[in-house]
């Protein structure tokens, strides 16, 4: 099966997920100690660019050991007491999975500290000389943290992770198994030449691919169209507007304002997101990760600079 971002009773078990080969290996040999020893596995961080599938692990991890998933955001957690009210519910033992962990407040990543160490919540009530603490004990539970920007976790956050696991772009015949399986599921047959031109176009990630997937499915039903050639594929992106790159509109912006506005580069990260009027973030943990995958961007110590390729690509797509 495609790797899915949501879980569907029986579609996907850990041994059937497509790619990252290294992190679904560390992933199962945790999986599969803990289930021997009879307990829940180590804490997991994910880290990587986002749509390659740490969510979908997070919960193959849950499935494997039979557990209940929670998932919430790093931004949703604003406070204390939504860490608590969370934590104080588990019933069972539970993958509780965070997304975006690095946007959790400063406060809410201390309260984190004993539970992850001890599955124990400690709780100062009353004042001064009334003053206790009240120790909850919690149900077994392994929390697995995803992040696109690892460096903004604390050092005693991150030592408290004993699993690390880095998330890459996906390559193009893994993208295209997952493409073929999908446009199976749904009657389609596709040419081999034809599933190359869609998982060029996938960013390298399995999110990506299944959203052209369902456009493609789309256009199939309108054309009443049960195999897909080439130029099936090529009318449908040229209607999209979809280049050869999968770039998007913001990595457009990119490209364009580095070439244009600073000749090539190189310019300080900070000023760039400045001239397109984004976040350092947003372009350090979205746009860039791609364009230096592509080999468009490099980065040096005076700031990003296009390569030759991104010129090419800048004088192929956007000057076109």
């Amino acid at each position: 099966m495609g790797n899915k971002g949501t879980q569907q009773e029986g579609v996907m078990e850990l041994k059937e997920f497509v790619g990252q080969t290294t992190a679904v290996s560390s992933v199962s040999f945790s999986v599969e100690a803990a289930k021997k020893l009879g307990k829940m596995p180590d804490h997991m961080l994910f880290f990587g660019p986002p749509g390659l599938g740490k969510t979908t692990l997070a919960r193959l991890v849950a499935q494997e050991v039979a557990a209940n998933f929670v998932e919430t955001t790093g931004n949703s957690l604003t406070n204390v007491k939504d860490v608590l009210n969370i934590l104080l519910s588990f019933s069972r033992p539970t993958v509780f999975f965070i997304d975006e962990i690095h946007r959790i407040p400063k406060s809410v990543e201390e309260l984190l500290y004993a539970p992850m160490d001890e599955q124990v919540i400690r709780v100062m009530v009353g004042k001064n000389k009334t003053a206790r603490i009240i120790k909850f004990d919690l149900q077994p539970f392994t929390l697995i943290g995803a992040t696109t920007k690892i460096s903004f976790l604390s050092k005693p956050f991150l030592s408290r992770f004993s699993i690390k696991i880095s998330f890459n772009y996906y390559g193009e015949e893994e993208i295209g198994k997952i493409i073929k399986e999908e446009l199976a599921q749904q009657g389609l047959d596709i040419s081999a030449e034809a599933l190359r031109e869609i998982a060029k176009r996938s960013r390298g990630t399995p999110r990506e691919a299944l959203q052209i997937c369902r456009r493609v499915v789309e256009y199939a039903a309108l054309n009443h169209l049960e195999t897909l050639d080439v130029g099936a594929i090529i009318d449908l992106f040229n209607l999209l507007n979809i280049d050869e790159y999968g770039l998007s509109p913001l990595d457009k912006d990119y490209i364009r304002t580095l070439a244009e506005t600073f000749k090539g580069g190189p310019s300080g990260i900070r000023v760039l997101a400045s001239a397109l009027g984004m976040d350092v973030e947003t372009l350090e943990g979205v746009v860039e990760p791609y364009l230096m995958m592509l080999g468009f961007v490099t980065v040096t110590s005076r700031g990003r600079k296009l390569t030759d390729k991104g010129w090419k690509a800048y004088e192929k797509v956007i000057c076109s």
